[in-house]
């Protein structure tokens, strides 16, 4: 009796520590499958794509009703080429020339105008160029300091005076260069005599005279 109640009792402990570890098993099991489902989801959030996302419309990134906001805003702006103004410096070159014809010197006592022995020129205006201006220089002295003296250019060619020529010498005690006022040269070949004249009929000198021709 006493081995049959062994055997009995060994069997239950038998069948209950089986029924234990297939409840810790089956707890186990059910951990472990709880775990998965967790943590699956955060293993999908933790992957990135590779792939770039790309628009359904790649085109127009912009709204359709921005773009036409846009248009009705552009439609009264008219593109202008831009104007290019172009400034070009004309460098103006005017080489300004001065000719000195020289004529002499000599002297004079008379009261009318009389020509000066030797004091003759011959100018071919053509030769110039352009002109733009004549004056006639003299300068004269009296030694007696008691009159005045003029002198004068005289066309030779055309026989008539020099128009603007003349120039007059005040009683002083110094010579003084006289300039005239501007005069036209007669186009082409032109003989030009030196004339003067006194007022008392004392002599008087030209240390020197002259015709200042300036062209452009």
């Amino acid at each position: 009796m006493e081995v049959g109640e062994n055997g009995r009792a060994k069997e239950v402990i038998i069948i209950l520590l089986a029924v234990i570890l297939a409840n810790l098993i089956f707890l186990d099991l059910k951990a472990v499958l709880k775990d998965e489902k967790v943590n699956i989801p955060k293993i999908q959030t933790i992957i990135t794509p590779t792939t770039p996302i790309i628009p359904s419309n790649p085109d127009n990134l912009c709204p359709v009703s921005c773009l036409d906001k846009i248009s009705e805003a552009t439609a009264s702006i008219k593109l202008q080429e831009p104007v290019v103004t172009i400034v070009q410096q004309v460098k103006s070159v005017s080489e300004v020339k001065e000719f000195f014809v020289p004529i002499g010197t000599g002297t004079n006592s008379t009261e009318d105008w009389e020509d000066i022995p030797g004091l003759l020129v011959t100018i071919d205006s053509n030769q110039y160029g352009k002109i733009k201006s004549v004056v006639f220089e003299a300068t004269v002295r009296v030694p007696t300091l008691d009159q005045w003296a003029k002198v004068r250019l005289y066309n030779v060619t055309d026989r008539q005076p020099v128009w603007s020529s003349e120039v007059s010498f005040t009683i002083g005690s110094q010579p003084t260069l006289l300039i005239s006022s501007p005069f036209t040269l007669s186009s082409g070949v032109k003989s030009y005599q030196v004339q003067m004249k006194t007022q008392i009929r004392r002599p008087a000198s030209l240390d020197q005279s002259r015709i200042h021709i300036t062209t452009y």
